[in-house]
This record gives structure tokens, C-alpha cells and sequence, in this order.
């Protein structure tokens, strides 16, 4: 009888190898797809196949299949990039995707009220990955765009998921990053004390953390079950938030977050809004 394919939801990366399920071939040109998207100036045909760690014969196989698809380009200094193919799939991902649709208003509310720019994170590869980004209107503003990643431990999206995630889960994640991310290492104590904190409020911020001069404050989105799927962020120099707006800040970024969560199916009892003098601005 043949064997119906497993649900993958419930079953993790192992099973399905050892169910047959998993090509190695296409494992590797996925290898080299993410190597290349991690550079920003390209790599070369060597310096790929040293990412993967393969034989330059062999990257360059499966770089020639991905060119031919449009996945990677070759620029004037052959170095291969991300192909527009890459893009054009990353647009209808985004365009299709439910909690970019359903946050888009509320970062369009948040930004127009507040002047800052505001973006949506969810998690990714251990990472916090932003997946849509309304600008400030200013013309000093934060930088973050749209499919770039940032460390967990010390931005404010990132502490949002780490904190709703099991305390076990959440250090090891930023164990596993440690080794790769170049910021400086949270200690495992230091974390722990910090994303309580962080439960406690009902929101994080980064003061500085990540981009010197920028404040940058979180709050979670929960989906229909309670978790934490997604984080609401604002960002601007840190001149132009300063502590005394800190309150009305995230006050609105809060009734923002809430009507997200909402959207998304979330009934749960959501911690009112404090009002203004009443919130505590503590660095999280």
C-alpha cells in the first residue's frame, strides 16, 4: 500500500529524510540560494562553493541550473546575486500574505500618528525578518527594509518573540546565533531577566542596541491560539523620542498591536493601554 505523504506540521526535518522526502540536490542549490541572498555585494564561484562547502565543479552545476531559471545573475565582476525570479516570488509571498494584510492599516495608523517609521517582523532562521515597512515622512529615519534581518537579543521586534517564546527555546536560539551574529553576547541570566521584563511590560525596547542613536520600541501580535506570530515596531533617532513622548508612543503602539491581534483571531484578554504618566519607560 503506498504510504500517503506526512502532514509537516507534525513531522520534523529527520522524519522526513528518513521517510525519503528530502533530495539532497535541491537541499544544496537552496544552500546556495541563501548564501548568495546573505551577501549583499555577491560572491564569486569559488566563494560560493566555500559557503556550502562543496567541490567549485559541483557549485557551479547547480549555480548554471539557477541562473537558467532566473534564480541568480552574474554581474560585470562575476559575482552572482539574487535574480529577479527571487524577487518577483518574494512580492507574491508578501502580496498573498494574511498578517501583512491584516497589519497593513494599523502600520499605516501607527505611522501617520506617531511620524516615525513602523515595520512588521516575524521570526525566520533564528532571526527577526522584516516583512513590511511604512516610512517616516521625516527626513531622517531609520533603516530597515523590507527582507532584511536583524538579531533577536538586542532589537526590540526580536525580544518581542524571544519573549513569547519557552525561556529554553529562546536561549537556545541565541546560542545558536552567538557564533554568527557579530554583536555583542547576552548572557544566558542577563537574557532571561530581560525578556521577563519585557512579558511584564507588554512591549521592549532598543535604545541604541542594535543602531546607535535609534530607539526602537516592539510590541507582540498573537494569533488566533495566544502566540506570539508576529511583532509591531516603530523606530526613529533617539532625539526625536524622547523619554517624555515614550509614553503616548506606546500607548498607540499597543491599541495597534491589539487591533492586529484582533484581526488575526485573537480573543484573549489583551492588558489595557496605560494611561499617560502611568507607563513605565524602562529599557527592555
Amino acid at each position: 500500500m503506498a504510504q500517503g505523504k506526512p502532514h509537516r506540521a507534525a513531522t520534523d526535518d529527520g522524519q522526513l529524510q528518513g521517510l525519503g522526502y528530502v533530495s539532497q540536490q535541491i537541499q544544496r542549490a537552496l544552500d546556495v540560494i541563501e548564501a548568495i541572498a546573505g551577501t549583499p555585494r555577491g560572491l564569486t564561484l569559488t566563494e560560493v562553493a566555500e559557503a556550502v562547502g562543496l567541490p567549485k565543479s559541483s557549485a557551479l552545476r547547480l549555480v548554471a541550473n539557477l541562473e537558467m531559471r532566473h534564480y541568480v545573475e552574474q554581474d560585470q565582476n562575476n559575482r552572482y546575486r539574487i535574480g529577479l525570479r527571487v524577487f518577483s516570488i518574494g512580492g507574491q509571498a508578501l502580496a498573498d500574505n494574511i498578517l501583512r494584510t491584516c497589519a497593513r492599516p494599523y502600520l499605516e495608523d501607527l505611522a501617520i500618528k506617531v511620524g516615525e517609521s513602523t515595520y512588521l517582523a516575524i521570526l525566520d532562521q533564528d532571526q527577526a525578518l522584516y516583512v513590511d515597512r511604512i516610512e517616516s515622512p521625516m527626513p531622517v529615519r531609520s533603516h530597515s527594509p523590507i527582507g532584511s534581518h536583524r538579531p533577536l537579543q538586542i532589537t526590540a521586534v526580536g525580544k518581542v518573540m524571544l519573549a513569547g517564546m519557552d525561556p529554553e527555546k529562546a536561549a537556545e536560539i541565541v546560542r545558536r546565533r552567538a557564533a554568527i551574529d557579530p554583536v555583542p553576547p547576552v548572557p544566558e541570566k542577563e537574557l532571561e531577566v530581560r525578556l521577563q521584563r519585557v512579558n511584564a511590560d507588554g512591549y521592549a525596547i532598543d535604545i541604541g542596541e542594535y543602531d546607535e542613536g535609534l530607539t526602537c520600541i516592539a510590541a507582540p501580535i498573537r494569533g488566533d491560539s495566544g502566540q506570539v506570530c508576529a511583532a509591531l515596531g516603530l523606530s526613529g533617532p533617539s532625539w526625536r523620542i524622547p523619554e517624555g513622548r515614550l509614553p503616548s508612543i506606546i500607548g498607540l503602539l499597543l491599541e495597534n498591536a491589539r487591533g492586529v491581534s484582533r484581526e488575526l483571531g485573537y480573543t484573549g484578554e489583551i492588558t489595557a493601554v496605560p494611561e499617560r504618566g502611568e507607563q513605565q519607560t524602562r529599557r527592555a
